[in-house]
């Protein structure tokens, strides 16, 4: 039965806010509940009468009078009983108007707020911020959150590439007002956060948990730090829509600089804010002028040459704003490690520049002629006068290594595969390379009966340092390690941790799976294996009846070795456009400090929710290990005639694992950053392996490096490498690249003069430099017909707290209900009715 409930006040406190008592029955809520109960009731109440009459014909009238009314008592009791009567207690509470403000942290909030009004000054402004300071200026020095907090409760959010949670928030001004934030909301907030701040461990990209709780603020300094590589500002908007529309929410505000570059459109952001009645300010940041810069976008050059062989050194320059002018680019060479003597202007060219965004390509070609590290500097420029909007992006440098001796190169296959063959024959006709075979398929009876394009075919693998540490490269093609004896595979090991070989290491379905059951026995090749391998289920319940493209990491699109062509961006289409492979080598996971560069895409052999790891490299002591997961790079061979991009991968591949080895000589310490090229915000991780003065593996806790950042300043505090307790004389540790530029990383050598230096290139993502001005109409379309509006920055301080209506409410919260027959004395009151009606009629005589 449904019941409604009338209620009537009894009294109120002289305090509005305070409680309001009322009694409500449970009344019949329709026409045909009215006539039943009443029916009912008057039925039973004839009933009553019809009985008593009849019982008490015989007695006198008054007895008859006081049975009726003892049994119409009761009755009336319980009619009182059914209607259930109950005291209800209310107070009235007060829930305050809110307003998210969502700051964006993306990469674009370093550039400069405002742009000179001379187009053509060279010198930089002296007065000129970055957008996130000129933000800060805004919402942080001046009494603006303050103002605001005296109608609403304030949430700090931010946005890049994702949402962040909320970083904190503010509490209510308002008189009404009786908390910020339960405890509950505290600990919800948080605990939704905890994901997010995990990763944020990993990558200081993103975010980090706030206390939302804790007095005196955020640490704003680090909340608005310019961080994310992309800005999806429609997806930020129309998440932070879902998550908090509702009617006391007096708006969101949108503080960016509308540089929206990946993700959903703004236009969605705009209809959900629409459909729940949400409204959104939008607060532009940064100048609205088209701004001119020269960019040099990269430069392609090999690592390793050898004396004699030509090769070119080409830059990619880009402009904005330019279309049509010219541009001079410069070449200049020095000795790599010299820092006192002036570099040398080996060419100069001028180029047209081109429509805004495309590249021109400059070739510069070389022909060493003795061996030599040498550092090349491209240096370009607008031949005209010009205020750029970057001027550190103009300059990129490159350090390449002349070598006088040939690569020594040990190919070992346990059978000879397809790409065993191909890669054998591609370097028998390479001439800087130097190569022998193992195939252990060739027995010590036939050997001299087989023909293989090398320089010696082997019989068996080196089992002594003389023979196996003249090899710089070793290529294992699914060899069975199980036949190779366990001193020779800790030679193997000992080659590569300390004597800086590179080694790649390619799994098949034949011997590789034997692995993991081997044991202890091939234990000393496993460790080499920047992955873990998983055993004899390599016959997966999958059919291979179609190929899978590559899927890059970051990392792997950044890798220069994996590129198939000059130009990055053509090498991407290059591997887009390959069909890919049919099956890869399944792991259980990658090993701690591996880069993975590609991962396999059959959803099918998917395991523990990732994609099986196609290509990926560690560093193993001072040598270096690729692992590829397939037996089909052959297949790239179909994508030209002269299987250019297949010789290209291999022979880069090569070089790259190999490279230390041929430019070592006998320095007791090496520098191994992760990659040579960064973006702004990215963590740069080091490794290091050092030697004491004996050429033993150093037994230190850490070793203290020097980091000189792009703008000539030495990194503080201090930075030093931890020791690797799993590997000795090994270190590592990390730093985050703040500024764009070139950071320089020195390892002084203990009790010597000599250092070690390494140097890495650090840019703005592409998608956050390419435009840099404002976009005012993408902000204005973000905010209309939704109750807001487009403000600039500067209007924010005197405008805003009028644009945001006070949306607090007041609500009633229940306290207490209280049933009003629930009473000790009803009860009572009934036995002592029924006990009265029961012993008269005892005395009466009737039935």
């Amino acid at each position: 039965m449904i019941f409604a409930r009338i209620i009537s006040p009894l009294l109120a406190a002289a305090d509005p806010t305070g409680p309001v008592r009322s009694i409500e029955f449970d009344w019949p809520t329709t026409t045909w509940q009215w006539v039943l109960y009443l029916a009912v009731m008057a039925v039973s109440l004839v009933l009553v009468l019809a009985v008593y009459r009849r019982d008490t014909v015989e007695t006198h009238w008054g007895w008859r009078v006081w049975l009726t009314t003892l049994r119409l008592a009761v009755f009336a009791a319980l009619a009182v009983i059914l209607f259930n009567p109950q005291e209800r207690t209310q107070k009235t509470a007060y829930r305050p108007s809110r307003i998210d403000i969502l700051f964006d942290t993306s990469l674009s909030s370093s550039f400069p707020e405002s742009v000179p009004d001379d187009a053509t000054a060279t010198a930089p402004a002296a007065d000129t911020i970055s957008r996130s300071e000129a933000v800060k200026k805004v919402f942080v020095d001046s009494p603006l959150i303050k103002e605001l907090q005296k109608k609403h409760e304030i949430k700090i959010v931010t946005f890049d590439s994702e949402l962040s949670p909320p970083q904190y928030i503010f509490p209510s001004g308002h008189p009404k007002a009786r908390r910020t934030s339960t405890p509950e909301e505290i600990r919800e907030s948080q605990a939704a956060s905890t994901e997010s701040d995990s990763a944020a461990k990993d990558d200081p990209s993103k975010p980090k948990k706030v206390d939302l709780s804790k007095p005196g603020g955020p640490d704003w300094n680090e909340l608005l730090r310019p961080r994310g590589l992309e800005t999806r500002l429609g997806e930020a908007v129309r998440k932070l829509i879902d998550e908090d529309a509702g009617k006391t929410l007096a708006g969101i505000v949108v503080v960016s600089d509308g540089a929206l570059n990946a993700g959903v459109d703004h236009a969605t952001a705009n209809a959900a804010a629409k459909a729940q009645k949400v409204r959104l300010m939008a607060v532009g940041v940064g100048s609205t002028k088209k701004q001119s810069n020269l960019k040099l976008a990269g430069v392609q050059a090999p690592t390793d040459v050898h004396v004699g062989d030509p090769y070119e050194i080409t830059a990619y320059i880009q402009g904005q704003g330019l279309t049509g002018r010219s541009a001079e680019v410069e070449l200049l060479v020095s000795n790599a490690g010299d820092e006192t003597s002036p570099p040398q202007v080996v060419e100069k060219r001028e180029v047209a520049i081109l429509e805004d965004g495309i590249p021109v390509d400059v070739k510069f070609s070389q022909n060493p002629n003795a061996a030599a590290k040498l550092k090349y500097t491209v240096r370009a420029k607008p031949t005209a006068r010009v205020r750029e909007a970057d001027d550190t992006d103009n300059e990129e440098s490159v350090t390449i290594t002349v070598v006088d001796k040939k690569t020594r190169v040990l190919m070992a296959a346990g059978g000879p595969t397809r790409d065993y063959q191909f890669v054998r024959n591609m370097l028998y006709r390479h001439n800087a390379v130097k190569h022998d075979v193992w195939l252990q398929s060739v027995l010590p009876e036939t050997a001299g009966k087989v023909s293989q394009e090398s320089e010696n075919l082997l019989i068996n693998v080196p089992d002594n340092a003389a023979d196996l540490f003249q090899y710089d490269v070793i290529l294992a093609f699914d060899v069975d390690w199980r036949k190779v004896p366990k001193a020779s595979l800790e030679l193997l090991n000992r080659w590569v941790a300390e004597e800086s070989g590179g080694l790649i290491l390619v799994p098949g379905d034949v011997y590789t799976p034997t692995l993991t059951a081997a044991g202890d026995a091939v234990q000393p090749v496993l460790d080499l294996f920047p992955v873990y391998l998983s055993g004899s289920e390599f016959a997966v319940e999958r059919e291979a009846d179609q190929p899978w493209p590559f899927v890059f990491t970051r990392e792997g699109e950044d890798a220069g070795f994996l590129q198939l062509t000059d130009d990055p961006q053509t090498s991407a289409l290059k591997w887009k456009s390959f069909e890919g492979v049919y099956a890869c080598y399944p792991v259980s996971a990658e090993k701690a400090g591996t880069t993975v560069y590609s991962r396999f895409a059959d959803p099918r052999a998917n395991f523990q929710g990732k994609q099986p790891i196609l290509m990926a490299s560690q560093f193993y002591g001072s040598g270096r290990v690729i692992y590829l997961a397939t037996t089909e790079f052959w297949r790239l061979r179909s994508m030209s005639d002269d299987c250019a991009e297949y010789d290209r991968l291999w022979t880069k591949m090569i070089r790259e694992v190999g490279q230390e080895r041929l430019t070592r000589g006998t320095q007791r310490a090496i520098l191994m950053p992760e990659r040579d090229k960064y973006y702004i915000g990215q963590t740069v991780r080091v490794r290091a392996r050092v030697l004491d003065a004996q050429f033993k593996p150093m037994e230190a806790e850490s070793v203290n490096v020097d980091i000189i950042s792009p703008d000539r300043r030495p990194l503080s505090p201090a930075r030093h490498l931890e020791r690797d307790k799993s590997r000795a004389g090994q270190f590592g540790g990390d730093f985050r690249a703040s500024l764009p530029g070139k950071y320089i990383i020195e390892l002084r050598i203990p009790d010597t003069n000599e250092k070690e230096v390494k140097e890495i290139d650090v840019r703005v993502p592409d998608v956050e430099s390419e435009h840099r001005e404002q976009n005012a109409s993408l902000l204005t379309d973000l905010v209309r017909d939704t109750g807001g509006k487009y403000l600039r920055l500067e209007e924010v301080e005197k405008a805003l707290p009028n644009l945001l209506p006070d949306q607090g409410e007041e609500y009633v919260v229940d306290e207490l209900r209280k049933q009003l027959w629930d009473r000790d004395w009803l009860y009572y009151l009934l036995i002592g009715i029924l006990s009265l009606e029961w012993l008269t009629r005892k005395l009466l005589r009737m039935a």
